[in-house]
């Protein structure tokens, strides 16, 4: 009896000493040096994530598929990307029927839309600025650098091997769609977003505009986008001040008549 106690006193010591050291291995860091982040291998995980993300979105939330909101989206998304020698074709938009005032970006170059934001926009320019902001997530790689330092390679790769309950998968929905990205993220991705407003001729003082109608200290719930990004005051202030640095040209990105049929459809 004291040879099985003796024996397994040291199994556990053996497995707890393993299970501490690698407690100390930053897995991120370590396969990020043998892979790098453009690999195959994260490339791959990152199409597999994506297309499962979209799955799960699409289960839990109608997709639009009416022909002249699609089309309207597409225009839009469109004329931001070629003025910014972005290939639109390598992007995905998706429009889903939900009453949050949200927009987000997923794996695998994905972009979800929700009704509510554009039920909520008064302008095209001011949709233009918030997927402008998302597209400049996409490009500058903030949604697997989160998922990375938020959750962890290894976890990311229980997901998509099927190893994980499926509230996992769940709660990464969540954390995209809300507060993914840290505070350098969302003030690169507003001046990026602004550059190609800019770029593109589409004024972005709408998209300023837009990002203070909030009272941060007491947000409506439907606000999603707006209400899980840092200070919205603050950063509409700092993207009014770029603003008028710069300056350009801008010209409406949608006849009116073409707007008001495009809202009709949303608030009919």
């Amino acid at each position: 009896m004291n040879k099985v106690l003796i024996r397994g006193s040291i199994l556990l010591s053996i497995f707890f000493g393993s299970w501490l050291l690698l407690q100390q291995i930053d897995w991120v860091r370590l396969l990020n040096a043998d892979f790098g982040d453009k690999s195959e291998y994260l490339q791959d995980m990152e199409s597999k994530l994506g297309e499962m993300m979209y799955d799960d979105f699409a289960r839990t939330n109608l997709q639009i598929d009416d022909s002249l909101s699609v089309a309207v989206l597409d225009t839009l998304v469109a004329k931001i990307c070629r003025a910014n020698h972005i290939d639109p074709r390598s992007l995905k938009v998706y429009l889903f029927e939900n009453d949050e005032v949200n927009a987000f970006a997923i794996p695998d170059r994905q972009l979800l839309v929700y009704s509510g934001l554009i039920e909520k926009a008064d302008t095209a320019e001011a949709l233009c600025g918030v997927l402008a902001h998302e597209i400049a997530h996409i490009q500058k790689g903030h949604v697997m650098q989160s998922l990375k330092r938020e959750i962890g390679l290894s976890i990311l790769f229980s997901v998509i091997t099927g190893n994980s309950d499926i509230t996992v998968m769940r709660e990464i929905g969540k954390l995209l769609s809300s507060r993914a990205f840290n505070r350098e993220m969302e003030r690169e991705a507003d001046l990026t977003g602004l550059e190609y407003l800019q770029k593109a001729h589409i004024d972005p003082e709408p998209f300023a505009e837009f990002m203070g109608i909030i009272d941060d200290d007491d947000p409506a719930p439907a606000f999603q986008w707006m209400s899980t990004h840092p200070l919205p005051k603050e950063r509409k202030q700092y993207l009014l001040r770029q603003i008028k640095k710069r300056g350009a040209h801008y010209s409406p990105v949608l006849s009116q008549e073409l707007w008001k049929d495009f809202k009709a459809f949303f608030e009919g």
